[in-house]
């Protein structure tokens, strides 16, 4: 009887130390995840204190403009639309029983698409869309013996700011092609498509005007060519779905897939080494240890929701 014991506490103790050391692994690698993402959201804002004095200042036409006049009040719009779709899609994640995953997974993709973005920055410099650039962008400064002062001082407030300049008198311009709030309103809806429960239809129905209405927002403010969130809204949407479809496989048969030709998919492979095949079953859980009737409370809710 006391082997017997000893045996079945050795099994749990082991059972313990191991689930403990899967954690850490999980944590690690959405540690790494987030430090991507950080670097191509950093390139991103350094890319565009120095593209700022360089591009031209005529805008290129563009059919909506011709269209329809812009409204600088629809960037406010935007803004609030991009901060609450992401507020939506992070709370599904947190709530989501296998959220180290999701939420490594939202970074991941967050990071090649702003990586892809820093690129594009890099090579090509299109001038500003605002009609009225003058009165929203910053001058144009000379690369005098400050001007490594200039950049610092426009790096730290976008770092601080997140790139939200909504709340800015004039702002820095000439980081447009692709758009970066339509990169963060699409993953975020897509987030929700794939990670909330099957009967939760009404935060879809919720979040599907706040992403479209928040990408017409950005063109309509002049903020943005049209061109400019088309195409983030394509390469997110291909990205995000391929990046799903290939790690969603089987682990013996993603190596051979046709995906795994992809530029991103040996960066992701270490990421996605240890979770289980197919896609992931949306349950909630409560984050937290306690208290405990928030997590029988969220539990029946996930049931409900199946």
């Amino acid at each position: 009887m006391l082997d017997f014991t000893e045996n079945k506490l050795s099994k749990s103790l082991s059972r313990r130390v191991e689930k403990r050391f899967t954690w850490q692994k999980e944590a690690l690698k959405t540690c790494a995840a987030f430090f991507c993402l950080l670097i191509s959201a950093f390139l991103n804002f350094f890319l565009l204190t120095v593209i700022h004095d360089i591009v031209p200042r005529e805008p290129l036409p563009d059919l909506v403009f011709m269209l329809i006049p812009q409204q600088r009040w629809a960037w406010v719009v935007g803004d609030i639309f991009s901060t609450l779709n992401a507020v939506l899609g992070f709370t599904c994640v947190l709530l989501h029983k296998k959220r180290l995953i999701v939420f490594r997974r939202v970074l991941l993709l967050g990071g090649i698409m702003y990586g892809l973005r820093a690129v594009i920055l890099g090579l090509t410099f299109l001038p500003p869309s605002f009609q009225n650039r003058d009165e929203i962008c910053l001058p144009q400064v000379n690369r005098t013996a400050m001007y490594a002062t200039e950049i610092t001082t426009r790096f730290v407030t976008y770092v601080v700011t997140l790139g939200l300049t909504s709340g800015q008198d004039k702002i820095l311009c000439g980081d447009l092609m692709f758009s970066g709030h339509t990169v963060v309103l699409t993953i975020m809806y897509f987030t929700l498509l794939q990670y909330t429960p099957r009967r939760l239809v009404y935060l879809r129905y919720l979040a599907a005007p706040l992403t479209y209405i928040g990408i017409a927002a950005l063109v309509i403010s002049g903020g943005h060519y049209t061109m400019d969130v088309l195409v983030a809204y394509w390469l997110t949407s291909h990205v995000f779905y391929a990046y799903h479809q290939v790690f969603e496989m089987p682990r013996v048969e993603r190596t051979k897939a046709p995906l795994s030709h992809l530029w991103w998919f040996w960066l992701c492979y270490w990421f996605e080494s240890d979770v289980p095949d197919g896609a992931l079953r949306n349950e909630w859980d409560w984050p937290l240890p306690g208290p405990i009737c928030i997590h029988h409370f969220v539990q029946r809710i996930s049931d409900k929701l199946q």
